[in-house]
């Protein structure tokens, strides 16, 4: 990980990160995307103007440069991409770092008012952080990720998400634990950086599950607001921190009425999303559920437990793929023992760990009696829970690529 390889292109492109409007950086180990979804569709309601860049797609690689709200069209992103390549001129570079510049580039190339950045790994060295024209930066909850980039130790990758503080006015900070809250405070004083801490400058004071809505702080005033659309708890946090942002930059057009309209349109594939639209819906027919998450470490794994717990009256099976690097032991530790059978599958075009190393893992480190299958298509286990089932929910999780491989074969739209 190193700035030195963007700074040198970007330096040739006539330094766009200094021509771009204000930026919201945005860091952490879980939610980063939710985040930045929420912000969008505030400042959207808001009618303001804003640029956005977030990573991975999906289905296509537009989906991580939006132009004013809208993806970047083909003819636009072969330009910059030519042009990137061009000034680069055969040095070394990676895949995310010419991609950030030619986002960098198109932002300073049409007006805005806001540009939201989320970053792709860590922050310190990340290539968005060469953004200088911070208005503030966003901590979501931090956790172990990671670990071969950025430190074996939960200290060590807080230390390298908190890099984002960097040229921040200031920082707003999303539910942590107490250990990744000391750090951050540290990192906050050293750097002389003011932080508006969730529990402390702003918190969810009251939830209303019946009502579905939420009574929130922030500083001396209250607000009530409606749960997000997106589906689970946790996106209820996730829409307070960018709450707390949103109020924190102080824009007459963000009012409590605005705020709530944001929250309720904001949309994010692949998380915690059901599939009720499409072709693999149209498969299983009107007694099966299916449920596509790209959640891809222990605390994404809590958050699962939390939903399937929920899950009593019926079956759930699992369809699982996951990418080399990551610990899928300890993300089926404690949902293996809530479904009912487990289907592994390889993630197309990706280095994935193999069904069968994950099955020898699986059947060897958590001793479970349900039955594990190797398959090679989505369609494949469908067919077998269909076949052996009258009704059941199916679960399709362990990484974002998986997720834009399921929604692909789905036929879904992202726009």
């Amino acid at each position: 990980l190193s700035l030195y390889r963007i700074k040198r292109l970007l330096k040739k492109l006539n330094n766009p990160h200094f021509k771009m409007a204000p930026v919201i950086h945005i860091a952490g180990t879980n939610g980063k995307g939710s985040v930045t979804s929420f912000l969008r569709s505030i400042f959207e309601k808001a009618r303001l103007r804003i640029h956005t860049y977030t990573s991975p797609h999906l289905i296509r690689f537009n989906e991580r440069i939006r132009i004013n709200s809208k993806l970047i069209s083909n003819r636009n992103l072969n330009l910059l991409l030519e042009e990137c390549e061009y000034y680069n001129n055969g040095e070394e570079i990676t895949f995310f770092e010419i991609t950030t510049a030619a986002a960098f580039l198109a932002f300073s190339r049409e007006d805005s008012d806001l540009v939201l950045l989320e970053t792709g790994l860590g922050g310190k060295y990340d290539a968005t952080n060469i953004a200088v024209n911070k208005i503030c930066s966003v901590i979501t909850p931090i956790s172990m990720d990671h670990m071969n980039f950025l430190g074996s130790s939960i200290k060590k990758i807080a230390s390298e998400k908190l890099g984002i503080f960097n040229n921040s006015k200031y920082a707003i900070i999303s539910k942590q634990k107490m250990n990744v809250r000391n750090v951050i405070r540290e990192e906050a004083q050293k750097k002389k950086i003011l932080i508006l801490e969730e529990g402390v400058n702003w918190e969810i004071l009251q939830k209303n599950n019946k009502n579905k809505s939420f009574l929130f702080r922030y500083k001396e005033s209250n607000y009530n607001f409606n749960f997000p659309l997106l589906h689970g708890q946790h996106q209820v946090e996730n829409a307070s921190t960018a709450i707390a942002t949103a109020l924190s930059i102080k824009n007459k057009n963000i009012t409590e009425k605005v705020i709530n309209k944001g929250v309720l349109s904001a949309n994010w594939a692949g998380r915690m999303q059901k599939l009720d639209k499409g072709k693999l819906n149209r498969i299983m027919g009107k007694n099966y559920e299916i449920w596509l998450d790209g959640g891809h470490n222990t605390e994404a794994s809590n958050i699962l437990y939390k939903e399937i717990e929920l899950w009593k009256d019926k079956k759930t099976f699992l369809i699982f793929g996951m990418m080399i690097g990551k610990e899928p032991i300890k993300f089926l530790k404690k949902i293996v023992n809530k479904v009912s059978s487990i289907f592994l599958l390889p993630i197309q075009d990706q280095q994935y760990i193999p069904p069968y190393e994950l099955k020898k893992k699986i059947e060897s480190q958590l001793k479970s009696n349900i039955d594990v299958f190797c398959i090679l298509e989505i369609k494949e286990a469908l067919k077998i829970i269909k076949k052996e089932n009258n009704s059941g929910r199916i679960l399709i999780c362990g990484s974002l690529y998986l997720a834009g491989e399921i929604l692909k074969e789905d036929e879904f739209k992202i726009s």
